[in-house]
């Protein structure tokens, strides 16, 4: 794929054909982040990778899924994920923390769908439980978790302004996104034509 292929067909992906990602794989994703822009360059973020299958099994335990699916929904024994990149930040390192994740994070997330890799970014995690699974050292606040593996769903946008992503009866995913006129302005506030007068 192309760049703009692959920045405007990566959508989040919750379910996982169970195919092993080599270390290798996983070590040139956290390199990816790595390499994101950081404020000030103050470089405040570290990467956990879990692909050990032991491990994977306790980090979901401590993932919540998809929460507009009703009812509660989780991935099923056999669509997991088979790797985890955990998000770690270094407490009082930099202001700009929170930006520097979601640089990171999608370079991370754009990489690995370039090579047909799904992704999705949780937030929503037990992180005192993902802190004693890992053994992260005080000092270090788990920001969140990419759950990766080769997607074994379809995740398509409809242009909405919804918010709630839902799951057909085929088991696609839709996901609404504000169309690109209603969130547009050119050259002021308010001007959705081509110059400032219109």
């Amino acid at each position: 794929m192309d760049l703009e292929r692959v920045i405007k067909t990566r959508r989040s992906i919750r379910r996982f054909k169970q195919i092993p990602l080599s270390m290798d794989f996983l070590v040139n994703l956290v390199d990816a982040g790595r390499l994101a822009p950081s404020g000030a360059n103050l470089q405040p973020i570290e990467y956990v990778i879990v692909n050990d299958k032991r491990i994977c099994e306790k980090i979901f335990s401590a993932l919540r899924w998809a929460g507009y699916i009703k009812p509660e929904w989780r991935p099923a024994e056999g669509e997991r994920p088979v790797a985890y990149i955990v998000i770690l930040v270094q407490e009082g390192r930099s202001p700009f923390s929170d930006v520097d994740v979601g640089l990171s994070a999608e370079n991370i997330m754009l990489l690995a769908w370039f090579h047909g890799v799904g992704s999705c970014m949780l937030g929503n995690i037990d992180r005192e439980m993902i802190r004693e699974i890992l053994g992260v050292p005080d000092g270090y606040r788990i920001h969140s978790v990419i759950a990766l593996g080769f997607p074994a769903e379809k995740s398509v946008v409809e242009e909405s302004d919804a918010v709630e992503y839902w799951r057909d009866e085929d088991g696609v995913m839709h996901v609404p996104k504000r169309r690109i006129k209603d969130i547009m302005h050119i050259n002021r506030f308010g001007c959705r034509g081509g110059d400032s007068n219109s």
